[in-house]
């Protein structure tokens, strides 16, 4: 049987997109269930929205308004363009795989050597000749990608090895070890992945979460107000429905989950995660997190900070703050995700990134 994912690869793309629009005004209190295309930017987006000086001195170009206190305070430094902020890594989020998961995070990159494009049902391009990395938007010429699918060569019923990803469950680190590694330089080159170092190692933090050989996927982007959103994607080459009844709903090839962080004048302020019935924004505070896994800027622990702790649902991969029984759509539960504290993984441990 060859199954189709246009809707989730289409689903990405268009996540890419709305991650590059500019920031909007909303509330401060999370958790509207505004319909998803509306723009994800509007659950999150505007928070300390700057506003006029009211006779204050006009601003440097190195000092921005501080809205609580009215008074100017440095600009975070310039930086490459290309280059991931180190605050993006310090805060990046853990997640929690869950403990009787069968389809684990995948690499992209060798997901499409078992996949063929179609348009319109018609093959577009040879089995043989798979896409990669560097190729995957000459798909873009049919119409802006917009009726073009990617099919399993395989049976996805016999569940082939490369579906199901076991071989990319996170590594458990030693408990008594330190360093733990990052991505080397931070720099755009998603294409490979970057030789791994041990930045931490100095300072004797500890391992928290475990490798994965699937990259996540990074992205980053700058919006007015000295904000920077981290977007992090997460890929599965399977997703599993859940059951209603007993009769399971939802199965497709590839599968694409993202959390957000948002930063403000380099420091965590909100985040994102994408569970089902159209996502959830928290204000960073209210998160679970793991203390003493980030540092202050001013080298020791801001209050309230650490890495913040995020939950994939059993089979459909959804994104959630807590673990537990969620329901969504269907009355009575009848439709729900499920997490526990299963494997952690720690995401900025292998990435490929994007700003």
């Amino acid at each position: 049987m060859h199954t189709a994912y246009n809707i989730h690869f289409l689903a990405f793309i268009c996540l890419v997109f709305v991650c590059l629009q500019p920031a909007a005004a909303v509330p401060t209190l999370l958790g509207s269930r505004s319909w998803l295309p509306a723009r994800i930017s509007r659950w999150i987006d505007g928070f300390n929205r700057p506003q006029p000086t009211r006779g204050c001195d006009k601003p440097t170009s190195n000092r921005h308004l501080n809205e609580d206190t009215q008074s100017f305070v440095p600009k975070e430094e310039e930086r490459p363009a290309n280059e991931i902020p180190s605050y993006v890594l310090d805060y990046a989020p853990l997640v929690h795989l869950y403990s009787g998961e069968k389809f684990w995070p995948c690499d992209i990159a060798e997901h499409l050597e078992h996949v063929t494009p179609y348009l319109n049902y018609t093959q577009i391009r040879a089995t043989s000749e798979h896409l990669n990395l560097t190729n995957l938007d000459e798909l873009n010429q049919y119409n802006n990608g917009r009726y073009v699918y990617l099919t399993s060569d395989d049976n996805v019923e016999a569940r082939p090895d490369w579906l199901g990803g076991e071989k990319n469950i996170p590594d458990t680190p030693d408990e008594d070890a330190t360093g733990g590694g990052r991505l080397a330089g931070h720099r755009n080159n998603a294409h490979q992945q970057r030789p791994l170092v041990s930045p931490n190692e100095e300072q004797g933090h500890p391992i928290l979460g475990g490798r994965s050989s699937a990259p996540a996927v990074l992205i980053t982007v700058d919006k007015p107000g000295n904000i920077t959103d981290a977007f992090w994607f997460f890929f599965y080459s399977y997703n599993l429905g859940n059951l209603v009844f007993n009769i399971r709903f939802g199965n497709h090839v590839g599968d694409w989950e993202h959390t957000l962080v948002r930063f403000q004048n380099g420091e965590p302020t909100h985040v994102f995660v994408s569970e089902h019935y159209f996502g959830q924004a928290y204000t960073y505070d209210a998160v679970e997190k793991i203390a003493g896994t980030a540092k202050g800027k001013e080298g020791g622990m801001g209050k309230g900070k650490g890495r913040p702790v995020v939950y994939s649902a059993v089979g459909t991969h959804a994104m959630y703050a807590t673990p537990g029984h969620h329901p969504y759509v269907l009355p009575l539960g009848l439709l729900h995700d499920e997490t526990d504290k299963g494997p952690l993984w720690d995401p900025a441990l292998n990435a490929l990134t994007y700003t």
